[in-house]
């Protein structure tokens, strides 16, 4: 209807005002004038069943002003990169009808990027279509017929624990503590940097993972797994009370791991400019955040921990829907299966020299 109006509008105007050449001038071609009422196509489109046409940049656009995920500022982000940067570029003006399940395959296949972040693009686009759907614009989403493997390219390399300890020696505080929280506790980067210390409970040896803070914006946590009590072993309670006397932020609601001027830090400026020199100072190549959460997870596999109570710690969202429906971890077990981890970590000789950090 609009494109009619466009077309029926330049036919009777071969010579338009000089407010409507300076308009035309923006819209030189057909195709920019399509992109320019592709907008209104859509919201005209809302009220009848498969109106048509409507190209994936209008959807997206529309999608990100009505239901892009506002509860993660980390999935809000991803979100916005994987349309603005990938799928609106390659598809933004196919018609929603026109996208296939080989072509995406294919395109997806050609990406110079890991499978995971392929699948995250799979992924985001299935949602797209599913918006689709729910609001009547086509009848079909062609991404669900889309395979993609999310699979790692290579086997992650697992620190062992002796690694770890020579890790910890290269670093000062607060980073060190940080580690030993990644260590012992297998928590996400965004959850450590997102410690608050009223989320401690030091009469029961808890910790509650309220939220993660993703370059300084504070969200909800990944999973709701993640939100559970976990146990914190009393030898990381030590070093954990041992910083507080140290840092200037030391109230209930200030930050664990605050900044200088008290605010949460940064993980990726930690891990380029703390972790990875100590690491190749130890000895040790490739680190990252999640370096430190496989071990955790390896290591409780290796002490013969019930798979329920290892997807408690971890915490992952589910192990298989019967387990979580009908099956419960007993916090004794969680605690001791989570002890026997942090006694690979520590041991007497790192315990007696553990405050002896030089740096804040």
């Amino acid at each position: 209807m609009a494109v009619s109006l466009l077309r029926n509008y330049t036919r009777r105007s071969p010579q338009p005002p000089f407010e409507d050449r300076q308009h035309c001038e923006a819209i030189p071609t057909r195709t920019d004038a399509l992109r320019g009422v592709e907008p209104f196509r859509v919201w005209l489109n809302l009220g009848h069943r498969f109106g048509r046409p409507i190209t994936v940049g209008a959807l997206a656009a529309r999608y990100m002003e009505q239901e892009l995920p506002q509860r993660r500022h980390a999935t809000q982000q991803s979100y916005t990169s994987a349309l603005n940067c990938w799928i609106r570029p390659q598809c933004g003006d196919h018609l929603l009808e026109q996208v296939t399940p080989v072509a995406v395959e294919q395109w997806l296949r050609s990406l110079p990027r890991a499978p995971k972040t392929k699948l995250n693009l799979r992924s985001v686009f299935h949602v797209l279509y599913g918006h689709a759907l729910r609001w009547n614009l086509t009848d079909r989403n062609p991404i669900a017929l889309v395979r993609q493997s999310g699979g790692r390219r290579s086997i992650p390399r697992i620190f062992t624990s002796e690694e770890i300890k020579l890790l910890l020696a290269q670093l000062v505080e607060p980073y060190r503590t940080m580690v030993l929280v990644a260590d012992c506790l297998g928590l996400r980067a965004s959850e450590i940097v997102g410690l608050r210390w009223g989320d401690f409970d030091w009469d029961s040896l808890t910790v509650l993972i309220r939220r993660g803070v993703v370059n300084g914006r504070s969200g909800d946590t990944k999973t709701e797994a993640s939100r559970k009590a976990l146990p914190v072993d009393s030898r990381l309670a030590e070093a954990l009370l041992q910083w507080r006397k140290n840092t200037l932020y030391k109230g209930a609601e200030d930050w664990v791991f605050a900044n200088r001027v008290g605010q949460p830090r940064s993980q990726q400026n930690i891990l380029q400019r703390h972790l990875k020199p100590a690491a190749l100072r130890a000895g040790i190549e490739k680190i990252g955040w999640h370096t430190f959460r496989d071990p955790y997870s390896t290591m409780l596999r290796s002490v013969g921990t019930d798979i329920k109570v290892q997807q408690e710690l971890l915490p992952h969202s589910t192990v298989q829907s019967t387990m979580n429906v009908y099956t419960q971890a007993i916090a004794e077990h969680k605690r001791a299966a989570n002890s026997t981890v942090v006694g690979m970590v520590f041991d007497r000789k790192t315990a007696e020299g553990q405050f002896s950090a030089n740096g804040n």
